[in-house]
Formats: structure tokens, C-alpha cells, sequence
């Protein structure tokens, strides 16, 4: 399809799959769509040298116009030669499921660089080189963005890769010419259905990450408490995948499981693992039910890729991550907490989490994204109902939709009238905590790390952090 000499002939200074991106000495791949030959004149237009597209050329492009048959193949081979292979030079890992996966990915980043990596990460809140941060807009980046990002990696030095890798992504084949040397899988619960439509679908997805992606002598990861996860390791170990299944309930088939009773208070988490050798007492400020399975799935795999015990006892004291069950204001004797649970099972496990450490009165400030499932909104309604003393339904990113209209969807799955329906964001948040008193809790869930908000086509700045410390000044 494509060649090194044709690249160096053309001149190629970069690769572009969009044309709105397009800069001068772009070869510019047209993924076959209605609308292709608009997209390619653009392109042409903005300065790249060529276009690689499945269909004929258009009239008057014939000299710029390079077919082959299948656009994809060629996009992935022109990015090896390009950015010069960067995933063979660099150890990659990933980590799926529907909750879990950010927060383990901070932990694989913490501990890979305690034990002497030098690590890139990318994921839900941000992207990393080696020391340095920088925004992160999808969860997985597209194909060529993800190459050039490998590419800087390694050439800062970087040895190894962590990956959030979303269902998008692998169902799309953004991560194709990637092999990951580990995946680790946290849970699979209600999300995405307006995209992938049925349970099945995005399971397959998910699957995706360990059945085509993971390499030959790759480590699975598998929380086996999930449903899916128990299947997914059930399957990968009759293909003869190297997996590792993980359980804090104490599952007979797990290979690793607490060795008693997990301390778990506002403070923290204590435990001891079975299936580890040697010391397995292990420590961290994270807190949460659904933290013990981040943390007992990333120590695993951490055991299973040779990290010290060590470097996991140095990660787990220093990690923290944004929007994640963060404790924004404990003074006064109340507690508010900031998390980005924005699906039913996520939900359910923050508001539970705190009604376990709760002393007072439970309360609870979230809504639902705008054009997004909508089957999941009544079921969250009827989870802040049952979970919380009070709920406060707003807007979150109500996009196109009307706000309104999805909080009556939220609405229809609650029996009681234990809910105030405030539209405008800051005003729930700043009304909710007037009412705190001592020993009570509020969770305000749904966007936990964003720092903004999106009406209609437009994102607006809006950081739930800093409208809680706002509204608590004069609590």
C-alpha cells in the first residue's frame, strides 16, 4: 500500500485523518463516508501533499489521489513508518471496564514510576509524559493521534505506556498496532448502550482489549466479581491467556482475595491480600468498597509484572486522583464529597460508600448528561432515592437536551418526594450545603475532575470543587 520511499518522495511532514486539522505537507487519509470528496478537496486545500482513499479520485484530484483498498491499513501502516514504530520500543498497558478505570490507571502510573519507570499515561483526566501533564480530550485518542504521542514518548526517554482504553475505542480500532503487555478489566455495568445499544455489545467490545489487542505472552487482569469479568476469565484461561482473577468477596476460583477483614474508614483502607508471597499488608488514604477493587486489581497486576512490594507501599501513600470520591471540605464536622460517578452502578457504589461512614444525614447533588443513554436515568433516580436522606436533581452537561427534560426522565424512576428539583447547577450545590449540619455527608456526583460545563454546543466553566468550597465559606 504505502511505502517509506513514497512518504520520502511526497514529502510527508505529517498524518491527518480530519480534515479540519489539516496543516501544509499533511497526507491526509479519507475514510470512505458520505461527503468524502468534500472532505478531500478541503484537505488539498489546506496543503496536504496527497489524499489515500478507497474510493476513485474525484475529478481534478487524480494526481493527488493515491487508492488503495483498505484506507484503515494503510492510515496504520503509514503511522509505523512515520512516527517509526514507537510501540515496539515502548511497554504498554491498559486498562478497561466501565468504573475504575481512571483511578487504576493512576495507581499503574504510581507505581511503575516508584519502582524506576519512566511513564507515559493516558487517560480520562489527563495525559502524561514522563513529568509533564497536558489535557486529555478522549479517553483513548484517535489512531494517529495516539502514535504521535507514543512517538514523543519515547523520544523523551519513556519505557512504559498506561492506557485508559474505552469500548469506543476498541470497537473502532483506534489502538490497532498496539500490543499491551498487560490489561487489566474492572467491571462492566450500565453505560454507552446509545452507542453500543446492548449489554452483549459492549461486553464484546471490552473483549476486544484481551482477545485481539493483548500480546501472545500478555498478563489479564480480571476482577472476577463482576459477572462479565468472571466469564472473561473463564474464557481467556481456556485459550491458554496468562490471567490472573481477582476478588474482594472472596470468590473459591480468584487467584488473589483479601486474607481477612478489610478495615475500610473515611481515613483509608487496610488489608491483606492472599495469592501474594511475602509480606501482603498494604495501606492507602483511598477509601470505598470500590477502591478496595482498584486497588486489589492494580496490586495484582502489579505482582503479576514483577513491581516491588516497595514501590507499591510508595504508590499507594502518594496517590491521588481528581473527582475520584475526593473529600473537598471535612471541617465542621460535615463531609462533601466530589465524584465523577456518572453511570448507576458508579452511583450506587459512592452513595453507599458514604452512607457507610455517614454519622448524619446523607444528601446527594447529581443529573445526567445530555444526549447520552437515556435508559440509564430513571435508574439513578431511584438509586439516590433509596441511598440518600435527599437527593438535589440538576443539570450536569445538559448539551442539546432541554434540562428539564432529563430531570424528569431521573424523576420517573422515584416514588417519594424526597428530592428538590434545582436547575442551575451552582445553586443545588450551594443549597444543598446550607443544609449540612453536623455529621452529615454530601456527595455531588457526575462530573467530578471536569472544570467545565457544555449547554447546548458550548462549554462553559464550571469545576464542582470550587463551587463546593464557594458555597461551604459561609456554612
Amino acid at each position: 500500500m504505502l511505502s517509506e520511499s513514497l512518504m520520502k518522495n511526497l514529502n510527508v511532514r505529517g498524518l491527518c485523518d480530519d480534515s479540519r486539522r489539516v496543516k501544509a505537507g499533511d497526507l491526509f487519509f479519507s475514510l470512505p463516508t458520505d461527503g468524502y470528496e468534500v472532505y478531500a478537496r478541503n484537505a488539498i486545500a489546506a496543503g496536504a501533499v496527497a489524499v489515500v482513499g478507497e474510493n476513485v479520485a474525484p475529478e481534478g484530484l487524480t494526481s493527488k489521489w493515491i487508492q488503495v483498498s483498505d484506507v484503515k491499513g494503510a492510515r496504520l501502516e503509514a503511522a509505523r513508518i512515520f512516527y517509526k514504530d514507537p510501540f515496539a520500543k515502548l511497554t504498554c498497558h491498559a486498562v478497561t471496564g466501565t468504573n475504575g478505570k481512571t483511578t487504576s490507571a493512576f495507581l499503574m502510573d504510581a507505581m511503575l514510576t516508584a519502582a524506576g519507570h519512566k511513564v507515559a499515561l493516558l487517560g480520562t483526566i489527563k495525559n502524561k509524559v514522563g513529568d509533564v501533564s497536558v489535557p486529555a480530550n478522549l479517553t483513548t485518542p484517535g489512531q494517529l493521534d495516539l502514535f504521535a504521542f507514543a512517538a514523543k514518548a519515547v523520544d523523551v526517554g519513556c519505557t512504559d505506556l498506561v492506557m485508559e482504553t474505552s469500548s469506543h475505542a476498541l470497537h473502532q480500532g483506534r489502538v490497532a498496532g498496539v500490543r499491551y503487555r498487560s490489561g487489566l478489566f474492572s467491571n462492566l455495568t450500565q453505560d454507552h448502550l446509545d452507542y453500543h445499544k446492548t449489554m452483549d455489545a459492549y461486553f464484546d467490545a471490552k473483549k476486544l482489549l484481551f482477545t485481539k489487542y493483548l500480546a501472545d505472552d500478555g498478563v489479564a487482569v480480571i476482577n472476577v466479581d463482576d459477572a462479565h469479568g468472571e466469564k472473561l476469565y473463564s474464557e481467556l484461561k481456556a485459550m491458554g491467556k496468562k490471567s490472573v482473577g481477582v476478588s474482594r468477596l472472596g470468590s473459591a476460583d480468584a487467584d488473589v482475595k483479601p486474607a481477612g477483614t478489610v478495615e475500610n474508614t473515611e481515613d483509608g483502607l487496610k488489608f491483606d491480600l492472599a495469592g501474594f508471597a511475602g509480606n501482603t499488608h498494604f495501606e492507602t488514604a483511598l477509601c470505598g468498597d470500590f477502591n478496595v477493587d482498584n486497588v486489589m486489581l492494580v496490586l495484582s497486576w502489579a505482582n503479576a509484572v514483577g513491581i516491588s512490594k516497595d514501590a507499591m507501599d510508595k504508590a499507594l501513600a502518594e496517590v491521588r486522583v481528581p473527582g475520584r470520591f475526593e473529600k473537598v471540605w471535612n471541617k465542621n464536622g460535615v463531609h462533601v464529597i466530589v465524584d465523577y460517578a456518572h453511570t448507576p452502578d458508579a452511583l450506587e457504589r459512592i452513595l453507599m460508600t458514604a452512607r457507610s461512614l455517614c454519622r448524619g444525614k446523607l444528601s446527594c447533588v447529581f443529573g445526567c448528561g445530555g444526549d447520552r443513554d437515556k435508559t440509564k436515568r430513571p435508574i439513578m433516580g431511584e438509586i439516590a432515592e433509596r441511598l440518600s436522606d435527599k437527593a438535589w436533581l440538576t443539570s450536569d452537561n445538559p448539551r442539546t437536551e432541554n434540562p428539564a427534560d432529563i430531570i424528569n426522565d431521573v424523576r420517573a424512576g422515584m416514588k417519594t418526594e424526597k428530592f428538590e428539583v434545582v436547575e442551575l447547577r451552582d445553586e443545588a450545590i450551594r443549597r444543598a450545603c446550607a443544609e449540612l449540619k453536623d455529621g452529615d455527608w454530601l456527595v455531588v456526583a457526575g462530573k467530578g475532575h471536569e472544570d467545565y460545563q457544555i449547554i447546548g454546543k458550548t462549554k462553559h466553566h464550571f469545576d464542582d470543587h470550587e463551587e463546593v468550597v464557594k458555597a461551604m465559606e459561609n456554612v
